[in-house]
């Protein structure tokens, strides 16, 4: 999918970028609790260069504003939940008022990025060489199918209007604009007290329109119909709406594959260790010398999905912030092993995946623009 803006960096703007991301990472992948997209900023600001990073950081600010990087684009929401205040001098407020007086725009992409495919989760088992993945819980999309009728003359308006509104994606986003267009008779009856656009009060009228068709996020439905309110030609547009689920392939939650060749646990242990670049590795349940092949993960806190993992045969379930009543449990009940490699160690690698995107942005614009990954972040535990 092409969203190339050709010219120099000074016709780019943060909107443009933005639209680049939710396209490659789109919003609807992520969970209902999270705060993805846009954090602070403005998307009319020109486009001076980007910077990735896992966290937003008084530090990654201060890089962004060293190499004259305007976007930061992180892993990580500063913003979790809506804010009662804001006090510039304490956090968050401290960073959201470094980065607006900087010109920095702070965006960032969340459980839409574990989900999607590509991102955190599968590019974690590439590093360990786990082949054959799927996601451990692959996402069916929550949609809607919008049908509406519209005057022949209009149905361009109106579509253009709802594909704006955000209408029309299929494919975790590679496709836009989607639509089926059927022409046929349509007929109603203005009544007194009625204002029609077309037609006459008290009399049949039959109308030349198009039935059109799209699909509508779940989360979009509200939005999609204000935008066809305002665009069609009718007074009261008439439109139906039908549930339907879009299974988005290579997306979803954790993974699942296999390792080329059996190994120990402790041998497998160490591998991860090594590869991760972690401190340290914790390990909770079975046997150090118990032989291990396929093997779920989820970068983070992934500990909700160690069910899913067992229920798909996995011999060991990789993931980080295992709690300790959650391990005891582990223990208690006897289930597969859990691998903690940490928070930072299995997310900290989707950074360059991120940078990778950015840069096939501006390539595609061809532009010169610099994208950089953050240098100064660190495993936030000290291991003594």
């Amino acid at each position: 999918m092409k969203t190339a803006v050709t010219g120099t960096s000074d016709q780019l703007c943060h909107a443009d970028l933005i639209k680049f991301l939710e396209a490659t990472i789109p919003g609807w992948l992520s969970e209902s609790w999270d705060n993805c997209g846009l954090q602070a900023g403005s998307g009319k600001n020109r486009l001076t260069g980007i910077l990735c990073s896992l966290d937003i950081t008084s530090e990654v600010i201060d890089e962004a504003l060293s190499l004259g990087a305007n976007f930061i684009f992180s892993h990580h929401p500063l913003l979790f939940k809506p804010l009662s205040y804001l006090d510039l001098e304490v956090f968050p407020g401290d960073l959201l008022g470094r980065a607006l007086a900087g010109g920095i725009t702070l965006y960032s992409a969340h459980t839409n990025l574990d989900s999607v495919a590509g991102g955190v989760n599968d590019h974690l088992a590439e590093i360990l060489g786990i082949d054959q993945c799927v996601p451990l819980v692959p996402y069916s999309g929550k949609s809607c199918k919008l049908v509406t009728f519209v005057p022949a003359a209009a149905v361009d308006q109106v579509a253009a209007a709802l594909f704006t509104a955000g209408a029309g994606k299929l494919g975790t986003g590679r496709y836009s604009e989607c639509s089926f267009r059927t022409p046929g008779t349509g007929s109603f009856r203005p009544e007194v007290g009625a204002a029609p656009r077309v037609g006459e009060i008290g009399r049949l009228n039959l109308v030349d329109e198009v039935r059109l068709e799209t699909v509508v996020d779940e989360k979009l439905v509200a939005r999609v119909l204000e935008a066809l309110r305002q665009a069609h030609p009718y007074e009261v547009p008439a439109y139906d709406l039908y549930s339907v689920h879009f299974p988005e392939s290579g997306c979803g939650a954790g993974r699942i594959g296999v390792i080329e060749s059996p190994t120990d646990i402790d041998e497998f242990a160490l591998l991860v260790k090594t590869r991760l670049k972690a401190d340290s590795v914790r390990l909770t349940g079975g046997n150090l010398k118990a032989r291990v092949e396929k093997i779920a993960l989820c970068g983070g806190s992934g500990f909700s999905l160690y069910e899913s993992a067992q229920a798909a045969g996995a011999d060991i379930f990789i993931t980080g912030d295992l709690k300790y009543h959650d391990a005891r449990s582990v223990l208690e009940k006897g289930g597969i092993p859990v691998l903690d490699a940490g928070h930072f160690a299995t997310e900290r690698h989707v950074v360059e995946v991120c940078a990778a995107w950015c840069r096939d942005f501006v390539a595609e614009n061809n532009v010169e623009l610099k994208v950089a990954t953050a240098r100064s972040e660190s495993e936030p535990w000290i291991t003594v």
